[in-house]
């Protein structure tokens, strides 16, 4: 996605500056036939951003569910964003020295 948002695969190093988001569990629900596979898939992001900045969250929760909505296919696999299913929270945050915001997205994708 091209939102000028960093993206991690792991908690960056402490004192990365925010915000920043983190790529979550993904969850496949594949159901095959003899020719294909299709089904469904759930992904978690999460987003974390300073505590003066909660409009910051959850503006990018907006962008990214846009353009999450946009998908349409992946290399061969014909994919869409299950809108109705996905949902997202804004939680406080103390787990660190300084309290933040934390951003919970749960992405629903149909596959074909």
């Amino acid at each position: 996605m091209a939102l000028g948002i960093r993206v991690f695969e792991f908690l960056p190093k402490e004192g990365t500056p925010y915000p920043f988001v983190v790529m979550g569990d993904t969850h496949l629900l594949p159901q095959a036939t003899k020719t294909h596979l299709y089904g469904r898939c759930t992904t978690t992001l999460h987003l974390w951003a300073d505590p003066n900045n909660r409009k910051q969250v959850s503006d990018m929760i907006g962008n990214i569910m846009a353009e999450a909505s946009r998908i349409k296919q992946i290399e061969r696999t014909q994919w869409s964003m299950i809108i109705s299913e996905s949902d997202s929270q804004i939680l406080k945050d103390n787990s660190t020295s300084e309290s933040l915001y934390h951003g919970l997205l749960h992405l629903y994708f149909r596959f074909l």
